[in-house]
C-alpha cells in the first residue's frame, strides 16, 4: 500500500520538528528523531550507529537555522524514503560558522506509531 496524504504530511511535520530539535534547550533532543536501530552516514565523519552512538555524538553536534527541503518522497506501508536537500549553520545561532548544504536520503520507518529516520546519508550539495 502506497504512503498515504496524511503518512506524507505526517514525514513533513517531522522533518520539521527534527530541524527545530537540534536549537533546543536540550541538547540530545534530536536523537529522538531517529529509530533505536538508525544508521547515519556523512562525509568527512565516522558512522554513527544506534541510539547509545547517537546519545554520545549529539554533545558535539551544535547545529542552528536548519531547512530540510524535501524533493521526493516515496515508500510503503511502514517504511518511506526522502531525497532532498539541506542547510544549516555549523555552529550555534547568529554565530559566524560556515553555512553547510547537503543533499540527503533519509530512510523513515514508522516506530510506535511515529514517522523516525532509520537510516540517513548525507552528501555535499555543490
Amino acid at each position: 500500500m502506497a504512503l498515504s496524504p496524511s503518512d506524507i504530511a505526517a514525514i513533513r511535520t517531522a522533518e520539521q520538528a527534527l530541524a527545530e530539535a537540534f536549537e533546543a534547550a536540550d541538547p540530545i533532543a534530536w536523537v529522538d528523531y531517529y529509530t533505536e536501530d538508525a544508521i547515519f552516514a556523512a562525509p568527512a565523519v565516522p558512522t554513527i550507529q544506534g541510539r547509545a552512538a547517537f546519545l554520545e555524538a549529539a554533545g558535539n553536534v551544535v547545529i542552528s537555522s536548519m531547512l530540510i527541503t524535501a524533493e521526493s518522497t516515496l515508500g510503503d506501508g511502514d517504511l518511506a524514503s526522502t531525497f532532498g536537500r539541506a542547510t544549516w549553520v555549523g555552529g550555534p545561532k547568529g554565530s559566524d560558522a560556515p553555512l553547510v548544504r547537503r543533499r540527503f536520503l533519509m530512510v523513515w520507518r514508522k516506530d510506535d506509531g511515529r514517522w523516525r529516520i532509520a537510516r540517513e546519508l548525507l552528501n555535499d550539495d555543490l
